[in-house]
């Protein structure tokens, strides 16, 4: 019996295809039980994914393990390998990726159609780990410009060959024919004309290489288009990394501007400050010069406050000014919300704010102060009516409130204070996080809740 493992030929397909030119490669060697075929399939590869190296690095580690393991399960005495288009990067890489000490040694590789780079390096696997190196080349292949002009890190070596000694290790062969040319006829109908006559000899024995050029020698104009194109990868890695740098550029400036907006901030509280102690600060600006200075000392992590009132949109302009500092809003309508909320959600919310009067809520006023004394909710509570006397505040402050105030720099000063300091500075990736989630997901809805 026939010991299939003695050659084995692998193949190994391209993207936006199923590789039916495998199966008719093996039927041409029917005839040849001692020759067995491994065909290398991962499906419908698509464009997106072609362009993104990332994708193209995972199949590459996935068909170098199938590689070994054919090689590990067989052992065989020749090896050779066929691929077309981005099948070719596949196998260039796999190959580059194997260890010295691994004993894979393929006796012809056969590449068409190929979209690696023109001056990928071979001469350094020659002849350690390849025999020799076919390279067949259609010269109207308008698909790799794609590959040329796009996608990064890959060419056109399958148009215009790869730059190296040409001899019998290593040959370029070119053909007046597209991408899929080695597979189908002039008319674009399936054909193994080209696989029959061109890579049927290469695998069945050691003969030389037929060698053939169909390019013509191009004009003045022609020949600076072409060396435009064999040289555009350092263009297209600029083009592609452009809107990189360029957002990395706004980021830096608006980074930049945000550092030089808090240092000069920081400078005005600071001679603010200094004005205070001189006694030349007007009393009516000390309640601002406060609030500057909690804010400049307070942390980037978001903080869940609840609004209690009635009509909330009375307090939309307040809510959007201290959403500025980071702060997110729960909204309650009547205490008996409020309290849902703050129960369902313990430890969650730093303060909560109330005005006194709600017409339909007979627990409003001290109503909420007491349900959250009575059920243990340890938060702090700020009261902001529309007026007050001085006697209400007090009178509040005996109860357990915070601070009774009527004025949003107040409100603002009040807030901040209370607000606990940050346990560690957030990293970038924490406030990036925080920036694309915004307030959703800092509470959780009670029970029932509408």
């Amino acid at each position: 019996m026939v010991d299939r493992s003695k050659h084995i030929v692998v193949t190994v397909h391209g993207i936006r295809t199923f590789g039916q030119w495998q199966q008719r490669l093996e039927m041409l060697f029917k005839d040849s039980p001692e020759i067995a075929f491994y065909h290398f399939r991962f499906g419908y590869f698509s464009i997106a994914a072609f362009v993104f190296p990332l994708t193209r690095w995972l199949l590459v580690s996935r068909f170098r393990r199938e590689l070994r393991a054919v090689v590990q399960r067989h052992q065989p005495l020749h090896l050779d390998i066929v691929g077309h288009s981005f099948g070719t990067h596949l196998i260039a890489w796999a190959l580059r990726g194997l260890r010295d000490d691994e004993d894979i040694r393929v006796r012809t590789l056969i590449l068409s159609g190929s979209v690696l780079r023109a001056d990928h390096y071979w001469a350094d696997l020659i002849p350690s780990r390849i025999g020799r190196v076919v390279n067949d080349c259609g010269i109207e292949d308008s698909v790799l410009l794609l590959s040329q002009f796009v996608v990064p890190l890959t060419g056109m070596a399958g148009r215009v060959g790869f730059v190296g000694m040409n001899g019998p290790e290593f040959v370029n062969r070119y053909s007046t024919f597209g991408h899929s040319g080695y597979f189908q006829d002039a008319d674009g109908k399936p054909s193994d004309d080209y696989m029959r006559a061109n890579w049927v000899p290469l695998l069945s024995s050691d003969s030389p290489a037929r060698d053939f050029d169909a390019r013509t020698s191009p004009n003045a104009w022609r020949g600076v288009v072409m060396w435009i194109s064999n040289n555009f990868e350092p263009i297209k890695l600029l083009v592609l990394t452009l809107p990189l740098l360029i957002f990395s550029i706004v980021i830096g400036a608006l980074y930049i501007k945000a550092e030089a907006t808090n240092r000069r901030l920081a400078a005005v509280a600071t001679l603010a400050e200094g004005m205070k102690y001189k006694d030349t600060l007007p009393d009516a600006a000390r309640p601002l010069l406060d609030t500057i200075q909690h804010a400049l000392f307070s942390g980037f992590e978001r903080t869940a406050i609840l609004w209690v009132d009635d009509n909330p949109p009375n307090n939309y302009a307040e809510q959007a000014e201290m959403e500025k500092f980071g702060l997110c809003f729960a909204r309650a309508r009547t205490t008996d919300e409020a309290v849902r909320i703050l129960v369902a959600n313990p430890g969650v919310f730093s303060v909560v704010l109330s005005d006194f009067a709600r017409d339909r809520d007979p627990k409003a006023g001290y109503g909420l102060l007491d349900e959250m004394q009575a059920k243990k909710i340890d938060v702090p509570l700020i009261y902001y009516v529309a007026r007050f006397t001085q006697a209400q505040v007090d009178d509040a402050k005996r109860r357990g409130a915070r601070a009774e105030v009527n004025w949003t720099i107040d409100l603002l000063s009040e807030v901040i204070d209370i607000l606990p300091p940050e346990a560690k500075a957030p990293s970038d990736l924490e406030l990036v996080t925080q920036w694309i989630r915004g307030c959703s997901g800092l509470w959780l809805k009670p029970t029932g809740s509408p």
